[in-house]
């Protein structure tokens, strides 16, 4: 994928399914993985490193940003959309739920249902506001970002579910924002409140490319 030329942006060393890297404090992704829950609940730097935006985070600047290489790397390479895959449904866990094919002789269309787990984990975050729904907001953004769009439009699917069943718990505003980052083109952020047509100048030609390829009636690319 990186072969000769600059040596390959961080988060997709870290996303190497082999000899992957590890953060600024020593950790690598396999190990964040296996944290148990409380970990996952405390621990508040490590989720943007798993869930890369291309917007820099304000609350962790160090934290990995998306451009281009790192775009064209994860949507090209199916090992490191696994990968990603094993990070969402880890997170995914954590909330109550389990990533499941909808056909499981084919894995192109995932649906994400209730786990075992969901009556002990849904208090954690099905309330007005917490800080996982922002973790929920970054989630679905960067999974759709790097190239994993069913896996984020099924739990988003599964969110208004949760929403439903509990109506008025779950404030508008997290509500507004998981949409937003489930269903937003691309290169317009979940906090962006016009879309003037601008945003990541990357982001901004795949959707258009995907529109024309759409148009043609081609089967559109992931790269």
């Amino acid at each position: 994928m990186f072969t000769g030329g600059p040596s390959p942006p961080f988060i997709v060393n870290f996303y190497a399914p082999q000899n992957a890297s590890a953060d600024v404090r020593g950790r690598k992704l396999n190990a964040i993985l296996a944290w148990p829950d409380d970990r996952l609940e405390w621990s508040h730097d490590y989720i943007q490193i798993l869930f890369p935006l291309p917007e820099r985070s304000p609350v962790n600047p160090s934290a990995p940003v998306v451009d281009e290489r790192v775009f064209s790397a994860f949507r090209s390479s199916s090992e490191h959309q696994a990968r990603l895959r094993d990070a969402l449904s880890r997170m995914l866990k954590f909330y109550g739920f389990v990533l499941v094919p909808r056909d499981e002789r084919k894995e192109s269309h995932f649906q994400v249902r209730k786990g075992s787990n969901f009556s002990e984990a849904s208090p954690n975050w099905v309330k007005r506001f917490d800080h996982n729904h922002l973790r929920i907001t970054r989630i679905m953004r960067s999974c759709r970002v790097l190239g994993l769009e069913d896996e984020a439009a099924a739990f988003h699917e599964a969110l208004k579910l949760v929403a439903q069943e509990n109506q008025g718990v779950i404030s508008q505003k997290s509500l507004m924002y998981w949409q937003r980052a489930a269903e937003r083109p691309l290169y317009l952020a979940p906090e962006d409140d016009e879309d003037e047509g601008k945003g990541k100048d990357f982001l901004y030609r795949h959707e258009e490319m995907s529109k024309e390829v759409a148009q043609n009636g081609d089967s559109p690319s992931k790269a």
